[in-house]
Formats: structure tokens, C-alpha cells, sequence
């Protein structure tokens, strides 16, 4: 079943495969699916999947993927958008540091911002910190 639907994509046929959505079940059948449209460059399609995935885990992982494809396109507005549905704090952090990496310190701390535990802020702080110090030669 799932091979069918990712033939779709292959194929170029999204817009078959989310008329036919409803026939996917199970969160792991679905998150295959908004992977394959990640990689294939189908980033609203991917997020209306990922969005039908009920296991926490299952759907930061995928949004997480989602919002760093985004940042890669500069869309880092979307990215953000999508960290607010995050709950899983290792997904917000590889968010946060795919946001410092292209020196996106303001976007970086609105993610930073959503992270509940003081470790990982402070990990992400001091890595903005160190950048700046390196880019000013201190």
C-alpha cells in the first residue's frame, strides 16, 4: 500500500496521493510518505501529512525535517511556524542550530524561546555566543 503511494510521488502525481490520504493507515505508514515528500521537495503536502500523524514523537520528528527543509530554502518564518507544534526539545534544538548554522541568531532564540529545559537554552546561547566572539576575532 504504501509502495503505491510513494510511486505516486515518484511519479510526480501529489496531488492523487493527498485526494487518496485517507486510505493511508497508521502513523508510521504516514510518516514514510511525508519523508518521501520532504525529499522530494512537497513541503505543504509533506506538513497536511505529518499533521495526520497522532504519535508525538512520530510528528516532531517529521516536522522537525519539514521545518529544516525550510530553512535550507529560506523560509525560516514557515520553520518557526512549524517549531511551535514541536513539543519534542531535541527536535527544537536541531531546529534552533540549523537556524544558527546559517547565522539566523533572531529566529534561533524565538525557537530557543520554546525550549522548556535550561541545559540545552544554555547550549544554544553559548553557541551563539562563540560565533559572535569569533566573528568580531575576540
Amino acid at each position: 500500500m504504501v509502495s503505491e503511494f510513494i510511486k505516486l510521488i515518484e511519479e510526480g502525481k501529489v496531488e492523487e496521493l493527498m485526494k487518496r490520504l485517507d486510505e493511508v493507515k497508521g502513523d508510521a505508514n504516514l510518516e514514510i510518505i511525508a519523508l518521501k515528500l520532504i525529499e522530494s521537495g512537497y513541503l505543504k503536502e509533506a506538513e497536511e501529512v505529518a499533521k495526520r500523524i497522532k504519535a508525538t514523537g512520530l510528528r516532531d520528528e517529521v516536522l522537525r525535517k519539514l521545518a529544516i527543509s525550510y530553512i535550507s530554502k529560506g523560509e525560516d518564518k514557515k520553520a518557526i511556524e512549524l517549531a511551535k507544534e514541536i513539543r519534542t526539545e531535541s527536535d527544537l534544538e536541531k531546529i534552533a542550530l540549523a537556524l544558527i548554522e546559517k547565522d539566523k541568531f533572531r529566529e534561533a532564540l524565538e525557537v530557543i524561546a520554546l525550549i522548556k529545559s535550561k541545559a540545552i537554552k544554555e547550549e544554544l546561547l553559548l553557541k551563539i555566543i562563540d560565533i559572535l566572539l569569533k566573528k568580531l576575532n575576540m
